[in-house]
């Protein structure tokens, strides 16, 4: 701080020059004083600006769950303006730092205040689009309509903008209305939702703009997974749930030639419109069937969108968030052999860590299986079955010491969802059965 008072003071030289920067000058930059000015920065002012930003952070751990790192820069930026407008740069360089640090920390604490937000994704879900809304845990899926009436009710979008968009998505084409906000936020919905019908909602208090918006879409991809466990592929239900801003449905297409033969073309499609459909009455019953494996990963979920990290759980919460975030993103993954690596990493969670011996450690526990049985008729044991998963998909991989790169490993990726799905629904039914343990170990046990 007392190096920045003295670039502040140098820059205000009649003879300063811009910064040097190789054999061209860079532009100086300007920060907003709050009354219509602004002040002119050089690029070391810049630089301490950052330097003080990281120190704020290193002295309050939090910051890093509420702020992505250039979100936290940018708003202890704009302080500097505000506060360098306080001093005078012929007094103590001690009280100008003092000053400035009261200044920057009150400002702060100002726009850093708690705040509740709602996000709102377009997303698919089941092939049955009537399915009343549900939640789990800070995450709720509604069709597109109950979306709309919601937030009518609550007086976040007008009746006229509610009308307007319910046409547009029935196919009727809008007349152009006036600029104004209103015909801002209807652009917005009808951008944000688009063609989807159901609407992803994810509710968080204390989080920044940015670092609210990202961890939002994390935690509806949770939900996603979660809901996904209830099929016996989920990977195959997961297909299509799909938030807007997710990557879409695509043909992956290619040429073939080979020689004395026609060129051949070949087309693969990554994605599917909608889920697996169900009936809304059968999808109420497995709710009212899964509530309470469902209100432990809604704890889970509000748990990773925590600031403070409080939980009656938090070990056991960490562990599931994790194992079903590696969970989701091996459903998602295209290559059988890094899906392989994925759900193994999902039962390493899930076992604490504890390598091949911890998974089957958990499979024993929560599954019933010992070391020496054959997972199905005719099939590998379970020592056997961990360790090709385990051993030679997962460890060999991420070591660079896999000499099987180029087999099909897509049995294997079969092979792990299942023991992952499974392992995952177990754990989450133990957690649901010792509300009291906060001791993931236990899992093996």
């Amino acid at each position: 701080m007392v190096d920045l008072i003295a670039e502040v003071t140098r820059i205000q030289a009649p003879a300063a020059l811009p910064d040097k920067d190789g054999d061209s000058f860079s532009m100086p930059g300007l920060i907003a004083t709050g009354d219509g000015r602004s002040i002119t920065t050089s690029r070391e002012m810049e630089r301490l600006i950052e330097a003080v930003a990281q120190e704020l952070k290193r002295g309050d751990p939090s910051i890093s769950q509420r702020h992505t790192d250039k979100e936290w820069n940018w708003l202890v930026r704009g302080t500097f303006g505000p506060a360098l407008m306080l001093i005078d740069l012929d007094d103590d360089a001690a009280e100008n730092t003092q000053l400035l640090l009261t200044s920057i920390r009150s400002q702060i604490d100002v726009a850093a205040s708690a705040q509740d937000r709602e996000y709102a994704f377009g997303c698919t879900l089941f092939g049955t689009f009537e399915v009343a809304p549900f939640s789990i845990g800070p995450v709720t899926f509604e069709p597109r309509a109950n979306w709309l009436t919601r937030k009518q009710s609550e007086r976040e979008i007008s009746g006229t903008t509610a009308r307007r968009v319910q046409k547009s998505w029935k196919g009727t084409k809008l007349r152009e209305r006036k600029q104004r906000y209103d015909a801002m936020q209807e652009r917005d919905v009808l951008d944000a939702v688009g063609k989807c019908p159901y609407v992803c909602s994810v509710r968080t208090t204390g989080l920044a703009s940015e670092a609210g918006r990202l961890k939002a879409q994390t935690a509806s991809h949770l939900a996603m997974a979660a809901v996904a466990l209830r099929w016996a592929t989920p990977s195959g239900a997961l297909a299509g749930f799909r938030l807007l801003t997710d990557p879409g449905i695509r043909h992956q297409r290619s040429l073939v030639f080979v020689p004395g033969v026609r060129m051949l073309a070949g087309a693969h499609l990554v994605g599917m419109p909608h889920g697996p459909s169900i009936s809304p009455k059968d999808w109420l019953t497995e709710l009212e069937a899964r509530k309470d494996d469902f209100a432990v990963i809604g704890q889970a979920i509000e748990y990773f969108l925590s600031v403070s990290g409080f939980t009656a759980r938090p070990k056991v919460m960490n562990v599931l968030v994790q194992a079903l975030l590696w969970f989701y993103e091996a459903c998602r993954e295209e290559v059988d052999l890094m899906a392989v690596v994925k759900f193994t990493a999902t039962l390493d969670a899930l076992a604490n860590g504890g390598k091949s011996g911890g998974i089957r450690r958990l499979v024993n526990a929560r599954l019933g299986i010992p070391d020496d049985k054959a997972i199905r008729k005719d099939g590998p044991t379970l020592k056997a079955a961990v360790d090709e998963i385990y051993s030679d998909g997962r460890s060999r991989t991420i070591h660079g010491t896999n000499d099987k790169l180029g087999k099909d490993w897509s049995s294997t990726r079969r092979l792990a969802e299942q023991f992952a799905r499974l392992c995952l629904i177990a754990s989450v039914d133990w957690a649901v059965r010792n509300p009291s343990l906060d001791d993931p170990s236990a899992l093996q046990k």
